[in-house]
């Protein structure tokens, strides 16, 4: 039968074996902003229906917005950001705040948000028409490509944000 003091004595020497493991174990330290991960695009999105696919639209003209959000993550909001862009914008142009990157787009419609399971609208809500600008550099005839890019907020498996790009093309009259 172990004495009390071979029985401390073990528990001490357990104990010190367990600090030694955790000081030896190295925690992970924050990623530098050079390394900082990159957003995850998801091939699901929402659909847009207004406009619909090759609409001729002019310049200077009020045109209709519809967007049906996916919801991917069951938010009870949706924030979507519209674009219009003179060549297709590809998930690499998707910003980790969930825009298109600059540089990548010529208009920029705007930011809005979309209530989901019957919550109450939270501004800005999303239009129902939209003006499209008279863009002087592009000629009458020219397919442009009109984007939706939807955030999605706290993803199952922990992650914070992902995103969702779809994409109609139109023509500029």
């Amino acid at each position: 039968m172990y004495s009390f003091t071979a029985t401390a004595a073990l528990i001490c020497s357990l104990v010190l074996v367990a600090a030694n493991s955790v000081a030896a174990v190295s925690l992970p330290r924050a990623p530098s902003p050079d390394l900082a991960k990159r957003q995850i695009v998801v091939p699901t999105h929402g659909f847009t229906a207004e406009p619909a696919n090759d609409s001729i639209i002019q310049g200077d003209a009020d045109f209709d917005f519809l967007y049906y959000n996916s919801n991917y993550c069951h938010s009870g909001y949706s924030q979507i950001s519209v674009y219009l862009s003179t060549s297709v914008p590809t998930n690499d142009d998707v910003t980790n705040e969930g825009g298109l990157a600059d540089g990548s787009y010529v208009v920029d419609f705007g930011t809005y948000l979309i209530a989901n399971f019957g919550l109450p609208p939270m501004q800005p809500t999303p239009p129902p028409t939209l003006v499209m600008p008279t863009l002087g550099d592009v000629a009458s005839g020219t397919t442009l490509f009109f984007s939706v890019v939807e955030t999605y907020n706290v993803c199952p498996g922990h992650i914070e944000f992902e995103y969702g790009l779809e994409t109609t093309t139109i023509v500029y009259d």
